[in-house]
């Protein structure tokens, strides 16, 4: 009997429930159980199976990861995948295959994005690894309209970053990093909106996680 290989699912790829896609953001305990964070709004509603989709890959021969069992696109833009094929592994790994010296960045930790000025990254399936410095924190509700579903939702807390974003990168990590310490990286948050050609919102780790949460490093 052949054997069975297991597929790593790494932050910054695509997933898709088939009717849009969007990115894989992190990895979080809860438990006993694992979750991918994601934006919520990639899913139509609760309860609908995801697959992985790498870089450059059609939307075919892809691997399921599990349900979104909780999803919100109101206060916070946000929808946690809960894995359930056992042939998936989860990890604090975040894909950076356009850079030949650091394919793959690890995830050390987590910090608050907190002063303007701050260069942030984010690891997306449409546009991949894109930087650029904060240039607005907004602390209180923002009204946001929605093109493809012609809806307004509410967010409460999100980040402006000049860095570049497009469709399909809804989920994305965002993180910081020094030089000196590469490759490994700080978590900050997830891209959930599109601002323009030359904005990306990101909303802060901060909001995202629910109690008994805790984002998967390589210290845990």
């Amino acid at each position: 009997m052949p054997r069975q290989t297991s597929t790593r699912i790494l932050d910054g790829n695509g997933i898709t429930a088939f009717n849009g896609m969007g990115s894989a953001g992190f990895w979080v305990r809860s438990g006993d159980r694992e979750y991918l964070a994601t934006a919520g709004h990639v899913a139509r509603s609760n309860n609908v199976d995801f697959y992985y989709v790498p870089w450059r890959s059609e939307i075919t021969n892809n691997t399921l990861i599990g349900k979104m069992t909780m999803r919100r696109t109101w206060d916070v833009d946000l929808g946690y995948i809960m894995k359930t094929n056992n042939n998936t592994l989860s990890g604090p790994i975040i894909r950076n295959t356009d850079n030949v010296e650091f394919p793959e960045l690890q995830i050390m930790g987590v910090t608050d994005p907190d002063a303007e000025g701050t260069v942030t990254c984010k690891s997306g399936f449409t546009t991949h690894v894109t930087c650029g410095k904060i240039i607005g924190i907004r602390n209180t509700v923002t009204k946001f309209f929605d093109i493809n579903r012609g809806e307004i939702f509410e967010i409460n807390n999100h980040v402006i970053s000049d860095m570049h974003c497009d469709d399909g990168d809804s989920g994305a990590p965002v993180y910081q990093y020094l030089e000196e310490l590469l490759p490994t990286v700080l978590l900050v948050g997830m891209q959930f909106f599109i601002a323009g050609d030359n904005f990306c919102l990101f909303q802060p780790l901060r909001v995202l996680l629910l109690p008994g949460m805790q984002v998967i490093t390589i210290h845990n």
